[in-house]
């Protein structure tokens, strides 16, 4: 069952691509985002919003890292699809640059704007879970002093109602054996309930 939409837009923020392939498979004319299918660590995720994306994929700024991937030095953002094995470099960069401008921009204009939106955020890896959310709130909101929006903070550990303002903590159950794609039951519930916390 598809959750009904009660916002404008729905956001993934990563961590990984969880989150796009869910908002994506419940609803067909979902916007693509930036930060749909990179790794995106806790740290580097509040750098890239606070500094509006500037530098993002520049080329200056990937290498090889860890898992034979290319990584943003800067944030440890890891692109895991646009660079595949064996590939010139350079060509596959020059094929993605110009989408991944056109991604940032599409993200300084939401965040200009005033529409609605629910912005999806699995954890990464940083100790501090109800820390981490809050500070990826507190810098939403202060890059998007117009933008009504909320933020569903999705966690792997059981944890109650924190009660912050504009975030709904709740735990996303995973499929055993783990499949990248997530359980689509337990997805269609988290999405449900953030949007029961809306209506309030």
């Amino acid at each position: 069952m598809v959750p009904p939409r009660h916002y404008d837009q729905i956001v993934s923020l990563g961590r990984g691509c969880q989150p796009a392939h869910q908002i994506r498979r419940l609803y067909a004319d979902a916007q693509a985002h930036v930060f749909d299918w990179i790794v995106t660590p806790d740290a580097g995720l509040l750098h890239s919003i606070t500094t509006d994306l500037d530098g993002f994929f520049a080329r200056e700024r990937l290498e090889m890292g860890p898992e034979d991937c290319i990584v943003d030095r800067v944030t440890d953002a890891r692109f895991l699809h646009e660079f595949p094995s064996g590939q010139d470099f350079g060509s596959q960069y020059d094929k993605h640059a110009g989408r991944y401008e056109m991604l940032a921009e599409r993200w300084r204009q939401l965040l200009a704007s005033q529409q609605k939106v629910l912005f999806v955020r699995q954890h990464a890896w940083d100790s501090d879970l109800r820390g981490t959310a809050i500070r990826l709130r507190d810098t939403i909101a202060l890059k998007a002093p117009h933008l009504c929006f909320d933020l569903l903070y999705l966690s792997a550990t059981h944890d109650e109602d924190w009660r912050e303002e504009r975030i709904v903590n709740v735990f996303l159950r995973q499929p055993e054996p783990y499949v990248w794609t997530g359980d689509d039951a337990a997805w269609e519930q988290v999405l449900a309930q953030a949007f029961a916390r809306s209506d309030r």
